[in-house]
């Protein structure tokens, strides 16, 4: 009996020991470490596993953010990626806590917004970036960001200046002997060894080639390399190699280039396809490059994720090797769709509108013209039938027309001359509260001391009362709090963020969803939204008096509103005018 005993404890302990072994692992999967190992070689199950981590709070919502970004980045969905790199700023400038973490993410931002061909809001991040990174003494991110403001002049024909921000960032960088340094630097040479072979500058590229060489045979002793970079450096590097080879008549160098690429693994990826291009291209492999931009293409269709200068490099280099193959439909098909995604992102109408209208009737250009005079002569004599009384119901309106207008101009400025009068009150009874507050704070102490005197001579107080102590001390600690998370978000502008919630001003101040409403209502005697949209509301005003020249739209982007009719609908409640009546009757006072 004993010895089945024993045997029972055994296997009861041993199962103990086995359910929490699971646990452990199971918690593991959860860990940044463990999620930033896999993101990029398993991307969707680091997103499973970052939702997972955010339910559970397993480490702060800011490097879940960080992660997402990259995992999305990783299966080239950049909206998402941006979007939740965004996030993650915004936490960043939230807390401010972490400075370095906030410059990560700002170099995020900046390069993400390049790669969806948002040049301006790409150079706006690089620039406060650099100015943070030098500050932080952080040569990577100044790097990096050096090298992002070079792509965005390039892309924008800036040539000049796009080559001199690529040489300041190599030259930050050689020499390095950090790992990660040097890692980048090989990137940037390969870079701009692409930008310098699409302007022609061959010598200059072979030049940069030679030095990547150099670079990567220093990599290769260094033990700390991941497995397969220099693999995958060598295949860009190869492929270039083999382009230029070619270029100069050295045909069976530049198919041992090309054969070396073959051989690695890089060279049969999505983005490993596309390194080989301009070289199949110059040796007339047209069906080849067809191939190649084929996987490519349809990675990022997808992720519907085309609008971008990447797709559209890619359908060039479709577009080169149809016309190669003389398939002359095919090409023009895909310069159609080059046009409409050019459009699209540079937010342009459709040109040519007028060239089409000729084509399409310019064989009976004549004809038609004739038949217009005989219309009009036609219809001539009944015209004149209605002119005059045409002339006279136009002249009436718009003598009414005029007389509303003035009406209302004359409103407009009487509403927006007391729209200034009311904000500048308003500022002046936030200055007169804030010296009424530090009064009243000394005040309150000595009433506190009679209050414990009076409680020492009263020995009995009802339960209502008690609840009622406990509310107002709770509205004043509530009075307190709100005073300093306004002038936080005030002050650093956090109402600016489209994407600023509740549960961000939440966690500034530490309280709870609820208590964080009730506080909300008590002090402003609105919502969250509605504190929020005040506070922008004022800061469009503050910029169509500052900033007349500015469009709506581009106020409701700056104010932090997600659409120019929400602004609109806001604006106009709140004052009794649109913003373009306001801003037309600020130009008049």
């Amino acid at each position: 009996m004993r010895f089945w005993v024993c045997i029972f404890v055994l296997l009861f302990v041993h199962n103990q020991f086995s359910r929490a072994d699971k646990i452990i692992n199971n918690d593991s999967l959860y860990t940044e470490k463990y999620i930033r190992d896999i993101y990029i070689s398993n991307p969707k199950r680091a997103l499973q596993l970052l939702d997972e981590a955010e339910t559970r709070k397993a480490f702060p919502l800011r490097l879940i953010n960080e992660l997402r970004s990259l995992s999305y980045r990783n299966m080239y969905m950049n909206k998402l990626a941006f979007m939740y790199a965004r996030k993650s700023y915004l936490l960043d400038s939230i807390s401010q806590r972490e400075p370095k973490h906030m410059l990560k993410m700002t170099v995020y931002l900046a390069e993400l917004s390049s790669i969806m061909s948002k040049y301006n809001e790409s150079m706006h991040y690089a620039l406060s970036g650099i100015m943070q990174a030098q500050k932080l003494k952080d040569r990577e991110a100044e790097a990096r960001l050096l090298f992002c403001i070079g792509e965005n002049n390039w892309r924008l024909s800036l040539k000049d200046e796009a080559y001199n921000y690529f040489g300041r960032t190599i030259e930050l960088l050689r020499g390095s002997k950090d790992m990660r340094e040097m890692m980048l630097l090989s990137y940037y040479y390969g870079a701009e060894m692409g930008f310098l072979m699409t302007d022609s500058r061959i010598d200059e590229a072979l030049a940069l080639a030679y030095e990547r060489e150099k670079l990567l045979k220093k990599l290769e002793k260094v033990p700390e390399v991941p497995e397969g970079y220099i693999d995958g450096q060598y295949s860009y590097l190869y492929a270039i190699l083999a382009y230029i080879s070619y270029l100069e008549k050295k045909y069976a160098q530049a198919e041992g280039y090309y054969q070396k690429y073959l051989a690695i693994k890089e060279s049969h990826t999505p983005d490993g396809k596309m390194y080989s291009i301009p070289y199949l291209i110059l040796s007339k492999q047209y069906e080849t490059v067809i191939d190649n931009c084929k996987d490519f293409k349809e990675l990022l269709r997808t992720q519907r994720d085309t609008l971008n200068a990447q797709y559209l490099t890619i359908l060039n280099k479709e577009v080169q090797a149809y016309l190669g193959l003389n398939r002359y439909k095919e090409a023009a098909e895909i310069r159609e769709t080059i046009i409409a995604i050019t459009d699209s992102i540079n937010s342009t109408d459709r040109k040519n509108a007028a060239l089409e209208l000729n084509a399409m009737y310019g064989a009976s250009e004549k004809e038609e013209y004739i038949a217009q005079q005989a219309f009009q002569l036609r219809i001539k004599n009944i015209s004149l039938a209605f002119m005059v009384c045409i002339v006279l119901l136009t002249l009436f309106i718009l003598w009414r027309l005029w007389r509303f207008n003035k009406t209302i101009k004359y409103k407009n400025r009487m509403l927006a001359k007391l729209i200034n009068e009311k904000l500048a009150d308003k500022e002046k009874r936030d200055q007169q509260s804030e010296e009424y507050e530090q009064f009243a704070i000394s005040s309150e102490i000595e009433l506190e001391d009679r209050l414990l005197e009076k409680e020492q001579e009263e020995q009995c107080e009802s339960s209502d009362e008690d609840d009622t102590e406990v509310a107002s001390g709770e509205k004043a600690e509530n009075r307190q709090i709100f005073k300093e998370l306004n002038r936080i978000v005030v002050q650093d502008r956090l109402y600016l963020s489209p994407e600023l919630s509740r549960e961000d001003l939440a966690q500034i101040v530490h309280l709870n969803n609820a208590r964080f409403a009730r506080m909300i209502k008590e002090c402003t005697g609105t919502n969250f939204n509605g504190y929020i949209n005040e506070l922008r509301i004022d800061y469009a005003i503050q910029l169509l008096k500052t900033h007349p020249h500015y469009t709506i739209r581009a106020i409701a982007d700056e104010a932090g509103f997600n659409s120019a009719p929400i602004l609109y609908s806001l604006f106009k409640k709140k004052t009794g005018m649109t913003p373009y009546e306001f801003k037309k009757a600020q130009e008049s006072l």
